[in-house]
């Protein structure tokens, strides 16, 4: 299929998949709403979803796209038109449509042609007949199910455009507007050549379907209207004018107005767009058949006849074959055809230039941006080299150091910018999940209210996608073994409903994304006891805390689950979690209280390429320590110093004891000094937690490029990577996370 494409129908068409892809992402919690809320704007909003997507998919002949996309369309137009109601069920089956739809443009996106959906769009597009035809009837999966409630409480479920769609829309809408400007200046040119007319009318359908979809009827109405005049020519007619390029371009000024309009006001005002409209009216030459009508050659039905037995042969060869007219009437009716002239409308003689849309951003490839990050990494490096470069020690230069500190702000600044430009708000990952638990509580008969925190807390794109899997598991297992049964709440007297609060915010250099619910909490006995028989723990596990015996459900295999079902139980899901957030640097903790609720938390590290570092020195080693992690740094005297009759040292910092670690022994060098009082004490502090990190000598600050350890060294304890100093050598980063747990 793809030799028989070019490069820019392959474009098109994966502007298509992406295009719908980001739509049905937008709209399915909205759909879900609908089973709470059927409020006119909402259904409409998803009606204008499907509407679009029809009319898209079926330019570009995805039949099955567009046969299932129509069908929830005619549902849909009954409900808003009062002559239907709707039920959940009907709201499952426009989910499962969203499912099919995402099948299916994945399917378009490899192969080009929605073939391969033929059965399953044929089975799709059925149930909503039926649903239609026997409007009292429900599909037998959704009998017997109580309605769910999926619930979020930081906004109301409707299709929310915000302003940076709206930015959005502008941007690409002026690229489109662009491209067919030019598209109608070369077919100027050359007037014969139907060649130009696909990719302009592409481009205005495009158009329209999203003006359409974001309700700007201004807009619609004017491109919908060119659309007509190059469907017409597309399929074979003429034009009625001598000049129809003014008339076209001047309504492409004209969507560019309202277009400017929009971006500076908030509404598509479009000056005299009724003239515009009845300019292009009046563009196309009649078509044979309105000829042969007004000629009265043929009569109506006779010609509503032929229409339909049309096909591929040319009208007047249909109706020679019906025997309703001769071969003369068509050649006279295609003679008064070409010969039929308008004048141009006055107003339409002069395009008045609308003022250029302000571009507000462009699309990159991710992988460029890696790429920038890791230039950017290496130019660090390359500073520090300088900076720090052994041959300058002890050398005065002024000038120097003024350019150093220059360079040096300046490649922080051009660091952060390119952190900044790959971050994205959680709330596209958080309102996913709301389909996920909409389709868990219908299938385990749970109620669950979602509550969504956070969603504007950025991350960067890559830890979005990390993450994705993690969550999907962590949801499953709250859901099937987390929230109990209705029943099972108020016999415990809890509300029947469920809570499942999905937060994220921005803490100690890291993103926290936690996941709580006041379910039954994790059953100790039933870990230690599953431990035991898988082999992981010795002993009866009496003298484990709490935090390690509920880390166990991330060993592989591990499952506490008395059936599998299709919701959790094998054991595959919490391990995955542990492994995706390891590939970022990232940890997970949990914590649950028996009755009451479950809370996971996934830590995730800010930067994943570039911190701020302390770097310190023991001995001949040396090590970075983040400087987020940081309170203080100072001489400890020997009343401070206290030793515990197991050996344990701890220092006392203003009224508090905080045991230390000496680095020497972490990394395995000789140091300076043995004596605490003798070395420098680095108060760390992680999730609360102190530990004194006993060194020799802090060297300075400086920014650090977080490098990845060998596959031949491994895991290495207490460090999270290494680095490149300024004289060329390997540094080791410290993890403080695992630092402070060691004590």
């Amino acid at each position: 299929m793809t030799d028989e494409l070019s490069a820019d129908q392959i474009e098109i068409i994966l502007e298509f998949v992406q295009e719908s892809q980001e739509m049905i992402e937008q709209l399915e919690p909205t759909i879900i709403e609908l089973g709470q809320n059927t409020d006119q704007e909402t259904i409409n909003a998803v009606f204008r979803l499907f509407h679009s997507m029809k009319g898209s998919a079926g330019f570009l002949e995805f039949n099955h796209i567009t046969e299932v996309a129509h069908a929830a369309e005619s549902l849909l137009d009954l409900v808003r038109s009062g002559k239907m109601d709707l039920t959940p069920a009907h709201v499952s089956m426009l989910c499962e449509c969203c499912d099919f739809t995402k099948d299916a443009l994945e399917v378009v996106s490899q192969e080009y042609s929605d073939v391969e959906m033929a059965e399953p769009g044929r089975i799709m597009a059925q149930k909503f007949h039926d649903a239609m035809e026997h409007p009292e009837a429900e599909p037998e999966e959704a009998v017997d199910l109580e309605p769910e409630k999926v619930e979020l409480t930081t906004e109301e479920l409707v299709l929310e455009i915000s302003s940076e769609m709206v930015e959005r829309f502008v941007q690409e809408a002026d690229e489109l507007l662009e491209a067919s400007e030019q598209g109608l200046l070369d077919w100027e040119k050359d007037p014969g050549n139907v060649d130009f007319v696909g990719p302009i009318f592409r481009n205005i359908h495009s158009f329209k379907g999203n003006c359409g979809f974001f309700g700007y009827g201004n807009l619609e109405r004017l491109s919908h209207q060119i659309e007509n005049v190059l469907d017409i020519i597309k399929g074979g007619g003429r034009f009625a004018v001598d000049q129809p390029f003014e008339v076209l371009l001047a309504a492409v000024d004209a969507l560019k107005e309202g277009l400017s309009n929009l971006a500076s006001s908030g509404k598509d005002e479009i000056e005299e767009i009724d003239i515009h409209i009845e300019a292009l009216k009046g563009l196309p030459a009649p078509r044979l058949g309105e000829v042969l009508l007004n000629k009265g050659l043929v009569k109506e039905d006779d010609l509503e006849t032929a229409l339909m037995a049309q096909q591929k042969k040319p009208l007047g060869d249909v109706l020679v074959e019906m025997g309703k007219i001769s071969e003369d009437d068509v050649n006279d009716a295609l003679r008064t055809q070409a010969e039929t002239k308008k004048e141009l409308p006055s107003a339409q003689k002069k395009a008045k230039a609308a003022p250029a849309v302000k571009r507000q951003d462009i699309r990159v490839d991710l992988l460029k941006l890696d790429n920038l990050i890791n230039l950017i990494g290496e130019l660090v490096i390359a500073e520090n080299m300088l900076i720090h470069n052994p041959d300058l020690v002890g050398l005065e230069l002024e000038s120097f150091n003024k350019a150093a500190q220059q360079m040096g702000k300046l490649v922080r600044e051009l660091q952060e910018m390119a952190m900044i430009i790959r971050m994205v708000p959680v709330s596209g990952l958080f309102r996913r999940m709301i389909r996920l638990v909409h389709d868990l509580s219908v299938k385990s008969g749970k109620k669950v209210d979602l509550k969504l925190i956070g969603e504007e807390t950025e991350v960067d794109k890559t830890v979005i996608e990390t993450i994705t899997d993690p969550l999907v598991h962590i949801l499953r297992n709250s859901m099937d073994h987390g929230l109990e049964p209705p029943k099972e709440r108020l016999a415990n007297g809890k509300s029947e409903t469920g809570t499942i609060r999905l937060a994220a915010c921005h803490e100690e250099g890291e993103v926290w994304i936690t996941l709580e619910d006041d379910g039954r909490g994790l059953n100790r006995e039933r870990i230690i006891a599953k431990a035991i028989k898988n082999g992981l723990i010795e002993g009866d596990g009496s003298d484990l805390t709490d935090k390690f015996v509920y880390n166990l459900i991330f060993q592989p295999g591990f499952s506490t689950a008395e059936k599998i079902t299709d919701i959790s139980g094998r054991g595959v899901g919490m391990d995955v979690v542990k492994q995706n957030l390891e590939k970022i640097k990232g940890k997970v903790d949990i914590n649950s209280t028996p009755g009451k609720g479950t809370l996971i938390k996934l830590r995730i590290p800010l930067t994943l390429a570039i911190i701020d570092g302390m770097l310190v020195r023991v001995g001949s080693a040396k090590a970075i320590v983040p400087i987020l992690s940081i309170k203080e740094a100072f001489r400890p005297t020997r009343e401070a110093i206290t030793i515990t009759p197991d050996g344990e040292e701890l220092v006392r910092v203003r009224e508090q004891f905080f045991p230390v670690v000496r680095l020497h022994e972490l990394l395995g060098a000789a140091p300076d000094h043995e004596d605490l009082i003798d070395g420098i004490l680095v108060v760390l502090e992680y999730q609360g937690r102190s530990t004194c990190l006993l060194v020799d000598e802090i060297l300075g600050q400086q920014q650090t490029v977080i490098k990845g350890l060998s596959e031949y060294i491994g895991s290495v304890r207490g460090c999270s990577g290494c680095t490149i100093l300024g004289n060329g050598d390997v540094c080791l980063i410290l993890d403080i996370g695992n630092l402070v747990e060691m004590k």
